[in-house]
């Protein structure tokens, strides 16, 4: 995807307007639908706006592709889960518990980069959106490693079919 495309995308998806995201997405994956950032982007506003149904096929699209890909992963599970297709969510939450920890993006070299330019208000802006993206990240991480071993648990526990 281009920088000016990856520039719109991040305005789009901050006002969470979902049809510029999906004309956005639409003509990376046009070019590439192997567009892996292009995919999750969508398959995230999907599962962000409960349009689960997108959702899951998106994300299911990039595990072809990636079959390690935390997000999606995580979007497959919580989908399943939120259906009460609880044996395709269980296997899911099993591959989410052995996925590995997602790349985070370097946050604290961007925001150290941006530091001797935060007298521009924008750019203060920009750098306290950063921090604020980096603890949701963590945050996040770490809840949904707590939901994948409560549902791993509970299957396990009321399932006669559960290994």
């Amino acid at each position: 995807m281009k920088l000016l495309a990856m520039m719109a995308l991040g305005g789009a998806v901050g006002r969470n307007d979902i049809g510029r995201i999906e004309s956005i997405c639409s003509q990376a994956l046009s070019v590439d639908k192997r567009d892996l950032m292009a995919l999750m982007v969508l398959a995230d506003t999907y599962w962000r706006n409960k349009q689960f149904d997108k959702a899951i096929s998106r994300a299911l699209q990039a595990l072809e592709f990636d079959p390690n890909d935390f997000y999606a992963i995580r979007i497959v599970a919580g989908v399943y889960a939120e259906r009460g297709e609880h044996e395709s969510a269980y296997r899911h939450a099993k591959r989410l518990l052995t996925a590995g920890p997602p790349t985070f993006p370097p946050t604290k070299e961007t925001s150290r980069i941006l530091a001797p330019f935060a007298w521009i208000p924008r750019i203060r802006r920009l750098r306290e959106r950063v921090a604020r993206d980096e603890d949701e990240n963590e945050t996040s991480y770490a809840e949904w490693m707590q939901w994948a071993k409560g549902y791993v648990s509970w299957y396990e526990s009321s399932s006669p079919s559960a290994p």
